[in-house]
């Protein structure tokens, strides 16, 4: 457990150590990681509030988020980036090994 806090607490200085014009490792990856990572955590804990099972709890929740982000990169921003997919993908999965390495 101690080696996955180290590994998500380097995960968060990657971008900024990185250079600015990175197109893999861009603010905006980062962002797309960030919020799918708080907003997947956020519907497990409301999953969890109404006595769902972990994996439910988060498999949902992760469904949730990207199905979000990939309705927002087609309709809103009108050409898909499957970069900032992607990101939304990891940052899923980050939250749940997140919830996995701590219990909750």
């Amino acid at each position: 457990m101690k080696y996955v806090l180290i590994i998500l607490a380097l995960l968060t200085l990657v971008p900024s150590i990185s250079r600015a014009d990175s197109s893999t490792l861009a603010v905006d990856k980062a962002a797309h990681f960030g919020i799918s990572f708080i907003a997947t955590e956020t519907g497990y804990a409301i999953g969890k509030k109404m006595k769902a099972g972990k994996f439910q709890s988060w498999l949902i929740s992760a469904l949730l988020v990207n199905a979000a982000g990939i309705i927002k990169e087609t309709a809103i921003d009108r050409k898909a980036d499957t970069k900032d997919v992607l990101a939304n993908v990891t940052g899923s999965i980050s939250a749940g090994i997140f919830v996995w390495a701590f219990e909750f």
